[in-house]
């Protein structure tokens, strides 16, 4: 593995760069998420806080538990 150590003026070690190539590698073996995942789960948890918001202010009807573990 090609690591390339990061340095602050001091001389401390402040991080470490991995080539992409590698880093991808890693993140599979790891069963990491890919950044279009994130983005997927950060929407839908955004979409979910809004139907929560228009829950309480009586805008929206709360949905049956049924319905709940469909959208599961």
């Amino acid at each position: 593995m090609n690591l390339q150590y990061l340095a602050d003026h001091a001389g401390n070690v402040t991080g470490v760069f991995i080539p992409i190539q590698e880093w991808e590698g890693i993140r599979k073996q790891l069963h990491l998420p890919d950044e279009s995942a994130k983005t997927l789960h950060r929407q839908e948890l955004l979409e979910a806080f809004e139907q929560m918001k228009m829950i309480k202010e009586g805008k929206m009807q709360k949905p049956n538990l049924t319905d709940f573990l469909n959208e599961l």
